[in-house]
């Protein structure tokens, strides 16, 4: 009974001792890899991945990262291993270092009247984008939609003008544009830089007046029917018509025509067809007060008495 006594005292001890044991184990596996990197039996980038593996294990990988760390680190193996994360830095600053490969890139930037601002922004490339692998194409650090929305989430004031909270208006709207609801932004915008209004992937002008032509457009004619604008009679082109009377080109066709934004919102709206509930006019927001129907619809704005149009008889 003493000796079992003495025997079950000890077990806090050789427990310890187990432990201390196993650590030492570990300390010195630790202690023969490094052995080996002083020594100079293992090169860089396979002591590299032996840590950092996980690194380029999903689904893309950039490119440099997957064919040799020194493409854009400058790694003091012996420091780095000894030290944690000293010995390691970027060759290049960011975004200078993504330059030096994506020189095309920097000279649309670069020549660009309008520069997306998330590009200029503290981490630049890295915001959007993993420097190593990603399971999302373009190596997006999440999907695409969702990354945009995760700044589109506010409202975002820019040179006195306000970009609204795309992602709020989305959620409480009715009826979404499908490109924003099946493809999301990059199908009409240019995520670096554009030389087109609002970074769009062609030409669309500012404000609810231009002159109609195709050019002015071009951005439209993407997705619709330039007969929306080019013919004043069809049976095809748009069912905003009164019988054949096509009343896209009566409202749009002039020196000063109407641009699409004047009733439609580009995004997502409650009404249908993207009509938007109010619209500006100078300082005033005018009511649309469109009503559709089976036939087609009407309208009561500040800009005309109540019209409406007939798309079937």
């Amino acid at each position: 009974m003493g000796k079992s006594l003495f025997i079950y005292s000890l077990l806090p001890f050789i427990s310890l001792f187990g432990l201390v044991l196993q650590e030492s184990v570990d300390l010195t596996g630790n202690s023969e890899v490094k052995d080996q990197i002083h020594s100079g039996l293992v090169t860089e980038d396979p002591k590299c991945l032996d840590c950092h593996s996980d690194l380029i294990e999903s689904a893309f990988q950039h490119k440099p990262a997957s064919a040799s760390c020194s493409e854009c680190h400058q790694v003091n193996i012996t420091d780095h291993t000894v030290n944690g994360a000293r010995g390691l830095m970027l060759s290049a600053e960011v975004p200078q270092l993504c330059y030096s490969c994506h020189g095309d890139l920097k000279q649309i930037i670069d020549t660009s009247k309008n520069i997306h601002q998330a590009v200029l922004a503290e981490g630049q490339c890295t915001i959007c984008h993993s420097p190593h692998s990603s399971d999302e194409k373009k190596l997006l650090v999440t999907g695409q939609k969702k990354l945009c929305l995760s700044c589109h989430n506010k409202d975002i004031s820019e040179d006195g003008k306000k970009v609204v909270n795309i992602k709020k208006l989305i959620s409480v709207s009715k009826v979404i544009h499908p490109p924003v609801e099946n493809s999301g932004c990059v199908v009409c915008h240019q995520p670096h830089a554009s030389s087109n209004n609002y970074l769009l992937i062609s030409a669309f002008p500012k404000g609810n007046y231009a002159k109609a032509t195709l050019d002015n457009f071009a951005f439209c004619w993407e997705c619709h029917d330039s007969d929306l604008l080019e013919v004043s009679n069809t049976t095809s082109a748009t069912n905003f018509r009164d019988g054949d009377r096509n009343l896209h080109f009566v409202h749009m066709n002039a020196e000063k025509g109407r641009s699409c934004v004047m009733c439609h919102n580009v995004h997502a709206t409650m009404n249908e067809h993207l009509i938007e509930t109010k619209v500006k006019f100078g300082e005033w927001e005018l009511p649309v007060k469109f009503t559709p129907s089976e036939k087609g619809g009407s309208c009561f704005p500040g800009c005309h008495a109540e019209k409406s149009y007939n798309n079937v008889d």
